[in-house]
């Protein structure tokens, strides 16, 4: 069943970390992070991170940041879509959501980490670009031996997008050209 068309795609709120949390955790090969840290998220990085929800039940989330001395670049750190619905297009249209966002319209360029084993999320991105009508581009980013002996993790390739010029729609969202 197409579930789509009723989700509410929104800025999470510090209420929503534990139920972003457990979302993450049901989203393999996701890494978890304490809840703590999904407040910070939700609490002072809001505007650049997308809550979606059905019937209040948090099903999908996107956390993205400014990294400093590079405003003019957003990173998406993760994207978490509830199985119920996966390959319905929420990730791209999160995606959609936060660049359309008027506090991000002077964004030109972003940025995200991907393990070599990830299909879908390489595919995402690179349909990004597309949309986005510039690059991707794919370097070395965190080596695996950076995680650790203990810590059985993959290399997180760097993928970058840009430029690219966001369009202003009636002066208060940017769109995706």
């Amino acid at each position: 069943m197409d579930t789509a068309h009723k989700l509410i795609f929104r800025e999470p709120r510090v209420e929503d970390a534990l139920a972003i949390s457990r979302l993450i955790k049901r989203c393999p090969p996701l890494d978890v992070n304490s809840t703590y840290a999904t407040m910070l998220l939700c609490r002072d990085f809001h505007d650049t991170c997308v809550v979606v929800e059905q019937d209040s039940e948090v099903l999908a989330f996107l956390s993205a940041y400014r990294p400093p001395q590079r405003e003019k670049t957003i990173f998406i750190w993760q994207a978490a879509v509830d199985s119920r619905l996966r390959s319905q297009g929420v990730a791209s249209r999160m995606l959609d959501d936060l660049l359309s966002r008027e506090s991000l319209a002077d964004v030109n360029h972003l940025e995200t980490t991907i393990t070599p084993s990830n299909k879908s999320s390489q595919k995402l991105f690179r349909s990004l670009a597309k949309r986005l009508n510039t690059e991707c581009r794919s370097v070395e980013g965190f080596p695996a031996a950076l995680f650790g002996e203990v810590e059985e993790h993959e290399a997180e390739d760097l993928y970058q997008l840009g430029p690219f010029t966001l369009k202003p729609v009636h002066g208060e969202k940017s769109t995706i050209s």
